[in-house]
């Protein structure tokens, strides 16, 4: 009977852990979204988005360690994050987060953003518009380190006429909620 309960037990924990990284990942998005979409217009009938979301969450790379390393941050930091960011290479999408957000946001981000879109349908709606001024968002997985309080993202700004942008988030949480501390490597083509 004793062996039963234990499996159940760890079942309940690892099953919290899980929620737990996805309520984290949904919250990190707000921040984000709630900062880049702040001056962005709701989109009606009529009414051009000019600032479209990337639905995969994009896998992180070398830039974020540069990061790191110029930052003040924890020693054993860069070790973990590349320890989480070697291993964590399956595709994901910010579906799930999006919703979350969606549901909690009182500030019209679900009218400022409609859709999320992939890399091909933001082409094509840039081809069907013919407009210089339109941007894809492109926000990398969140790297949360496991002995504290802060986390990292990666945030770019993709547009057809190469003048991209971005930079990498250095977040903390207070209390329940993430707040933006400082932005790391930012970086302008």
């Amino acid at each position: 009977m004793k062996p039963y309960f234990l499996k159940i037990l760890l079942l309940l924990l690892l099953t919290s852990l899980g929620l737990q990284a996805q309520d984290d990942n949904a919250k990190v998005l707000k921040v984000v979204l709630q900062r880049y979409y702040k001056t962005e217009k709701p989109v009606y009938k009529g009414r051009s988005q000019l600032l479209y979301l990337y639905c995969n969450q994009a896998n992180n790379n070398e830039e974020i360690f540069e990061a790191i390393k110029a930052g003040n941050l924890p020693k054993d930091f860069l070790k973990e994050m590349r320890q989480t960011m070697m291993s964590d290479t399956a595709e994901r999408d910010w579906s799930a987060a999006l919703t979350a957000v969606y549901e909690t946001d009182q500030t019209k981000l679900k009218q400022k953003i409609n859709e999320c879109l992939t890399l091909e349908k933001y082409h094509e709606v840039s081809r069907r518009l013919n407009l210089n001024n339109q941007r894809l968002m492109i926000v990398s997985k969140p790297l949360f380190y496991s002995k504290g309080n802060i986390a990292l993202v990666k945030v770019v700004f993709y547009r057809n006429i190469e003048h991209n942008n971005g930079a990498i988030i250095l977040l903390e949480k207070t209390g329940d909620d993430w707040t933006i501390k400082e932005y790391l490597n930012q970086w302008s083509t």
